[in-house]
């Protein structure tokens, strides 16, 4: 299959590769806004949180995403640390896995492609997912002949619709109740080593 690169991949990237042979990250494609790309959403004590890394001003007009430079102008380092700690500091398995998982966000990347990708191994080793996994040499604009399942046109963030059949345990489900379409890193430190369990269940409900 092939995915668009991610911060934090959402949940149905990763249900989606539980049933993948092989994994492509575009990386030559024009680099688009107000996607996944360089944003997550997590669940906090508020509800549904976007984190987002900023990137270096005018450098996203018909650039290519593997040019596409992080902007360390600000503080959003500190930020999504704190953001993510205060969300999962009480999940069951946050003191497992916080540092492995947040240990990107302590690096200074120069281009948002690495920061991802690294993210994403990180989680792959977490999970144990053992497929070839690399990223385009060029832009294909239609995977349909290729026996490629392409994901890198999906809705944006806030337009899609999730079904999960199966919810999970989630922090502040009592409160707000359960919410889909959030970054795997709140299955992580909510279900640990059930996660892939879950993801594969998952699968089928995006069926």
């Amino acid at each position: 299959m092939i995915l668009p690169t991610a911060y934090y991949p959402p949940l149905h990237h990763f249900a989606e590769i539980t049933a993948s042979e092989k994994l492509l990250v575009e990386q030559h494609e024009t680099y688009p806004k107000q996607t996944y790309r360089n944003r997550c959403y997590i669940y906090s004590a508020n509800g549904i949180l976007p984190l987002s890394i900023p990137v270096e001003r005018g450098s996203f007009h018909k650039v290519k995403l593997r040019d596409i430079k992080i902007d360390y102008s600000g503080k959003w380092q500190k930020e999504h640390l704190n953001a993510i700690r205060s969300a999962y500091n009480s999940s069951a398995f946050f003191e497992f896995y916080a540092d492995e998982v947040m240990k990107p966000l302590h690096l200074n990347y120069k281009f948002l492609i690495d920061m991802n990708m690294d993210i994403l191994d990180t989680i792959f080793s977490i999970l144990e997912i053992d497929i070839p996994t690399g990223k385009t040499t060029s832009f294909i604009k239609d995977y349909g002949n290729n026996n490629y399942k392409d994901l890198r046109y999906e809705p944006e963030p806030g337009k899609q619709i999730f079904h999960h059949a199966h919810g999970y345990f989630q922090v502040f489900g009592s409160r707000h109740g359960f919410k889909a379409g959030l970054s795997i890193i709140d299955l992580l430190f909510n279900m640990g080593p059930e996660s892939w369990s879950y993801l594969k269940t998952l699968n089928q409900d995006l069926r």
